[in-house]
């Protein structure tokens, strides 16, 4: 049985340089009904894209479970289902128990396997993934030439780079990626792993050679993984990494360093403080720079760090790590994370912001505020005045936590919202100032738009922090697209025109000068 009508501009798993996939050679516990096996040269998982000779492999894992669609998508000319139980349709059926990771593992067959040619690593962990990602990805794009990526902050295939590619991606579209970057001739590809994708087993089919856990901390946001779902979904995990593959961990991270010791021994770890393998000691940090001494196996080299931070720092360790692993020189890895000078909304500076700092970062939730927080503090940048994003994906019981956070480390806070409403915004900063004792401190500004403007306008010494949106395109209240770097680069333009023209003198002195003194 055969699955045909490729087309490339369709929303199902189709390759032009793969022939068909045979199910029972993929699958070896698979039970077949009315066939000996099945072959696919596409398949989809939603019923409604099915088109003639398609294999349908319904999606179980959302909240309308496919195989009741399993009809509809015969009648849309599926030639072949493959399900985690009988169907009552007349077409041939493959029984697996994992429906999610069979279509992973299709896509990835019709790709033509492109992680088996391609130095492929995942970066995993409950916080830190996209900055690890990307130092990886400078640090081997300066020793390889090319490098794809896929991250929160957009993609590339090592030739053009996606910023709109900030979802995480579903099997298909990761399929597509690899074999688009195997296609341009990467010779390396990272790839940001998030819970969901772990969750929908989007990476099946992948042969991962490295795997970097970047911490196992409980998530602090609606629906987030804890971390001990995070540890459950790392034992499946595992099972992608190669034969000659490897893992490296945050040594720092005391869960993750247990889990990694008990888990996989021979383990590689990178940290700050508490790492055997790849470690830094600090050599100073001050307006924003920090300087490092690693050390790399009997190696001892500086670096030099654009942003602040010791998460920052642990995910330039990480690169680092990766390097040692694969026996890349250590010198040129240090030249290649260290082209990195910024991070898009990543504990980011306003450039035009000199006599104030400014910083912009993602981070909304009490954890991810206070190690914002921390990093300015240890850079001696002075008393922050923060703009709070007021997010609804915050749980109910941690926003309490996040007015304790804000009052602990930050000078002034105003709290304001990119998205609720006014009396949405006002009535959860009701319950963050519930975690304050001195409520006199906080501003409630539940336009963000007038909120930074106001911070920037009212801050005269120390330093901004706009934490919650990042690079996030928001709605201004006139509707207007904005973001945190634009507004505030206006705003500080603004006041620096408003300075220079106070200084400017109107009329000229009254005095005379020296050369015409009597």
């Amino acid at each position: 049985m055969s699955a045909a009508n490729p087309d490339p501009n369709s929303s199902g798993c189709e390759f032009p340089e793969a022939a068909s996939v045979s199910l029972r050679t993929l699958i070896s516990e698979a039970v077949f009904v009315g066939a000996e096996d099945i072959a696919v040269t596409r398949c989809v998982d939603q019923a409604d894209r099915v088109r003639p000779g398609d294999v349908f492999i319904p999606n179980s894992l959302g909240a309308i479970d496919q195989h009741d669609h399993v009809q509809t998508a015969v009648d849309r000319g599926a030639v072949a289902v493959v399900a985690e139980r009988i169907m009552p349709v007349s077409v041939p059926q493959c029984l697996v128990p994992d429906n999610a990771q069979v279509y992973g593992q299709v896509c990835q067959q019709l790709a033509g396997s492109p992680s088996s040619r391609m130095l492929t690593i995942g970066v995993v962990g409950t916080h830190g993934k996209t900055t690890t990602a990307l130092y990886i990805s400078a640090m081997l794009k300066r020793l390889g030439g090319a490098v794809a990526y896929y991250t929160s902050l957009g993609s590339s295939d090592s030739t053009a780079c996606d910023r709109t590619a900030t979802r995480p991606p579903a099997a298909r579209k990761l399929a597509h990626w690899l074999s688009k970057a195997d296609q341009a001739g990467a010779p390396a590809a990272v790839v940001e792993l998030t819970p969901s994708m772990l969750r929908n087993q989007v990476d099946a089919g992948v042969e991962f050679d490295l795997i970097v856990v970047t911490g196992l901390r409980n998530g602090q946001a609606k629906g987030a993984a804890s971390g001990r779902q995070m540890r459950f979904l790392l034992s499946s995990l595992l099972q992608r990494v190669g034969p000659d593959g490897m893992l490296i961990y945050n040594a720092d991270d005391a869960l993750t360093s247990q889990w990694a010791q008990e888990n996989y021994p021979e383990a590689i770890g990178y940290g700050i403080d508490a790492s055997d393998h790849v470690r830094a000691k600090r050599l100073g940090r001050y307006g924003g720079q920090q300087q490092l001494l690693a050390i790399v196996g009997n190696k001892l080299m500086p670096i030099t760090i654009n942003t602040p931070g010791d998460h920052v720092a642990r995910a330039s360790l990480a690169a680092l790590a990766t390097a040692y692993v694969f026996e890349f020189p250590i010198a040129k890895a240090i030249a290649g994370l260290q082209t990195l000078d910024a991070i898009p909304g990543r504990m980011q500076k306003i450039q035009s912001a000199i006599e104030v700092p400014v910083y912009v970062d993602a981070g909304y939730t009490p954890d991810r505020l206070a190690v914002a927080l921390h990093a300015l503090r240890a850079h001696q940048l002075g008393t922050p005045t923060v703009v709070a994003e007021l997010d609804s994906r915050v749980q109910p019981d941690m926003q309490a936590r996040l007015g304790e956070v804000l009052e602990k480390s930050a000078g002034r806070v105003v709290l304001c919202s990119s998205e609720l409403s006014p009396e949405a915004a006002r009535a959860m900063a009701m319950d963050v100032l519930g975690g304050c004792s001195q409520p006199g401190r906080v501003h409630v500004i539940p336009d963000r738009e007038a909120a930074i403007a106001w911070a920037i306008n009212n801050t005269e010494e120390g330093c901004v922090l706009l934490s919650g949106c990042g690079v996030k395109v928001w709605t201004t209240r006139e509707e207007a697209p904005a973001t945190d770097e634009a507004v505030a680069s206006r705003v500080i333009s603004s006041k620096n025109e408003r300075a220079a023209v106070a200084k400017l003198a109107v009329f000229p002195s009254q005095e005379p000068p020296a050369s015409f003194s009597h």
